[in-house]
Order: C-alpha cells, then sequence, then structure tokens
C-alpha cells in the first residue's frame, strides 16, 4: 500500500486543481453570462415551486377539501405534463432554439402557479397543476440540454453546478413556505411572487439577443436516433434506474412534510425546516459530487449514490419522530448527484444524440414521479402515510439491485468512452 501512497496523493492533488481551474474559469469567462445565469435561476425556480407544493400541500387540501389520494393525483398531474414535456423539449431542442423553449417553460410554470390558488376547485387545480408540470419539464430539459451545448468540456462538472441551482430555490421554497403559512396562513402570496419572478424571466430568454444556435436536425434523424437509443442495453439500466431514484426524490419532496407530521407526529415549522436542509444537502451533495467526477467515474458515484438512499430511507421509515426528522433533512445528500451524474454519464455514452436522450432521461424521471407519487397517496389511502413510504424504499431497493448487477459492464463502457474522446 506504502509504495502506492505518493501516486495516489499526486493523482488527488492533479484533480483538485484540475477543478479549481475549472471553476475559476466558469466564473471568470462565463460563456453568454446573462443566459447562464437566467438558465440556473430558472431551475432555481423549479425547485421553488416543488417545494412550495411539498410544504403548501396540507393548506391546499383544505382550500380544496380533497383526501391524501386525491392530491397524490394532483401531483401525478403535475408529473404528467412534467413527464411529457421533458421529452418535448428534448426532441425539439436540437429543432428550436432552446432559449424559446425555455422561456415557454417559465412562462407555463408561472402561469401554473398563479391559476393554483385563484378557485377552490379540484377540477381547476388538476389543471393548473399539469400547466406547472409542463413548465417544469420544459425548464429541466430547455436548460439541460443549453448548458451542455454551451459547456461541451466537463459536462458532468457543470450539470452538477447547474443543478445546486434547483438545491437553492429547494432551500428557500420550504423555509419561505412555511413562513406565510405560519404567519397568517398566506401560502397563496408564495405562489404570485414565483409567477411573477417566472414572467420575468420569460421576457429575457425571448428577447435575448445572444442565443445558442441550433444545429437543425431533421425528422428521420431524430427517429434514427431514437431507434439507436432503445435499441442499447446500456440506455435502458440508465432510464429505469433514473425513473426509480428521481420518483423517490419526488415523493420525499412532495410528501416528506406529510410523512413527518401525520407518522412521527413532529410540527409543521419542524417539518419544513427538515425540507430545507434536505435541499441544502442536496446543494452540498452537487457540489461533492462535480469536484468527485474529477477523481473517480460516474458510474461509481452513482453506485455509492445508491446504497445510501435505501439505508436512510429505512432509518426515516423505522426511526422515532426525531431519528426520522434528522435523516430524512440529511438524506438530501444521497439523493443530490444522481440525477446530474446520469445525464452526464448518458451525455458520455451517446454524444451525438444528447438533445434526444437526455429528454428521454428527463422523461423517465417524471414517468417515476407520476407512478411513484400516485403510488404513494393510493397506499397511504388504503392505510396510512406511513406505509405510504415503504413505495419509496422498494423502488430505491429495486435501482440499487439493477445498477449493482449491472455495474462492472457501466464501468467499463463509461472507460471505454472515455478513452474515445481523448
Amino acid at each position: 500500500m506504502i509504495p502506492h501512497t505518493p501516486a495516489h496523493s499526486d493523482n488527488f492533488f492533479k484533480n483538485l486543481c484540475a477543478y479549481i481551474k475549472f471553476m475559476r474559469q466558469l466564473i471568470m469567462t462565463i460563456n453568454r453570462p446573462l443566459i447562464t445565469v437566467a438558465s440556473f435561476i430558472s431551475l432555481a425556480c423549479n425547485g421553488l415551486a416543488l417545494t412550495f407544493i411539498g410544504v403548501s400541500l396540507p393548506a391546499l387540501q383544505q382550500h380544496l377539501e380533497i383526501d391524501i389520494v386525491q392530491a397524490g393525483m394532483l401531483m401525478a398531474w403535475l408529473q404528467a405534463g412534467l413527464t411529457v414535456c421533458a421529452l418535448l423539449g428534448g426532441f425539439f431542442a436540437d429543432r428550436v432554439q432552446r432559449e424559446w423553449i425555455i422561456g415557454t417553460g417559465c412562462l407555463s410554470l408561472g402561469l401554473g402557479a398563479v391559476f393554483l390558488c385563484i378557485a377552490p376547485s379540484y377540477a381547476y387545480s388538476l389543471v393548473a397543476a399539469s400547466s406547472m408540470g409542463v413548465g417544469l419539464g420544459l425548464i429541466l430539459s430547455g436548460t439541460n440540454t443549453l448548458l451542455v451545448s454551451m459547456y461541451t468540456s466537463h459536462k458532468g462538472a457543470i450539470l452538477n453546478i447547474h443543478h445546486v441551482f434547483f438545491g437553492v430555490g429547494s432551500i428557500i421554497g420550504p423555509a419561505l413556505m412555511g413562513v406565510l403559512i405560519i404567519r397568517g396562513n398566506n401560502w397563496q402570496a408564495g405562489y404570485y411572487g414565483a409567477g411573477l419572478l417566472l414572467f420575468i424571466l420569460a421576457l429575457i430568454f425571448f428577447f435575448s439577443r445572444d442565443k445558442v444556435p441550433i444545429r437543425g436536425k431533421n425528422t428521420s434523424q431524430d427517429i434514427g436516433s431514437l431507434r439507436e437509443l432503445f435499441a442499447a442495453g446500456r440506455f435502458h439500466i440508465i432510464l429505469w434506474v433514473n425513473f426509480l431514484s428521481m420518483g423517490s426524490q419526488l415523493v420525499i419532496m412532495l410528501f416528506g412534510v406529510t410523512f413527518l407530521v401525520q407518522a412521527k407526529q413532529c410540527s409543521l415549522g419542524e417539518a419544513g425546516a427538515a425540507l430545507s436542509v434536505f435541499s441544502l444537502f442536496i446543494v452540498l451533495g452537487r457540489l461533492a459530487c462535480s469536484r468527485l467526477t474529477f477523481s473517480f467515474n460516474h458510474t461509481s458515484i452513482v453506485l455509492t449514490m445508491l446504497w445510501l438512499q435505501v439505508i436512510m430511507l429505512l432509518l426515516i421509515w423505522r426511526g422515532s419522530g426525531w431519528l426520522a426528522l434528522a435523516v430524512l433533512a440529511v438524506s438530501g445528500f444521497t439523493f443530490s448527484g444522481m440525477y446530474p451524474t446520469l445525464m452526464a454519464l448518458t451525455s458520455m455514452l451517446f454524444p451525438d444524440r444528447d438533445g434526444i436522450s437526455l429528454g428521454l432521461l428527463s422523461t423517465m424521471g417524471g414517468l417515476g414521479a407520476i407512478v411513484l407519487c400516485w403510488l404513494t397517496g393510493f397506499v397511504a389511502g388504503l392505510s396510512h402515510i406511513g406505509i405510504g413510504l415503504m413505495v419509496t424504499i422498494v423502488a430505491c431497493g429495486l435501482g440499487l439491485i439493477m445498477f449493482q448487477v449491472y455495474y462492472p459492464m457501466l464501468s467499463r463502457w463509461e472507460s471505454q468512452s472515455q478513452a474515445a474522446h481523448e
């Protein structure tokens, strides 16, 4: 072991210096600064909107006079819009300027957030939630493909940094919504403010003169790319792991407060604070994963995250009130780097089809959230929310088993891809 220590140490510091240099170059020479910053903020609004819904769900249930099963269906409609438009956003990313895709997403998310508060109608709220999902999907797919095309080097690092802003929005969201509810039950004000910010962002994307040029693929090329992707067994594995992991993350974000309040008898303030810390650990985890991509391969990072997810979820489910509260807060780290790292891995394995492949990856994440949110609400309605959480435990366990079985093969494919592009 000792003879290898200096070499390992030199390699560590070499990678650390490379990461510091990359971060300095990113900060000092941001490509198209207005569009880059607006992309970061728009993804932060995604995190803000999702955690707004998670914390305000009990108040929204009271406002609409619905039970937990109907609330689960509301979340499923939101995820349905996200799923469809994440795919459409990736499909059109090579045919339409990506700024228009993101701007449309900001407008749709903002309008849905505003209309969700206007009338206490369950049917009306389903339409508003779908509009929010459309916006979430277009923003997610559009910003990912935009930044990959703008920053072609170190895709894993830039995508993890980009999704740090999702975590920032997720930190602000629970704290802000918790304050609005506790001090006067004025939860609608948070949605109105988010709508205004998203409208401003939409104007920036629509009227920016410094747009990124499109590559202009034709329809036959898109169909051929889809066929090639679905024919690749390695892509199936990544899709299903993302389906299970992203679905579980959204269940925690949307039902975590309800679980802590109803199953663990925590106060709304304590549960909201735990969700904010959850989002803080997502931010810290993505910064850590961004750094780790310089030292470890992406498949190793994903496998480690999956093991930690299963362990943390079991502790949340079986732990006492304060233990469940603390572990749920810290478990944000286990979900942090999954999605951006899987995106970077996909972009490495399929560099010529990044628009469609990343769109499909986002779609599977949204589809996983639809299924797991609905299933969690359904199981909770049959028993209680504590049993409903078992859905996420089973989902993460399946993802872990699948990725563990195919880990040697995926690791070899990643190494071959890296060697081919060096």
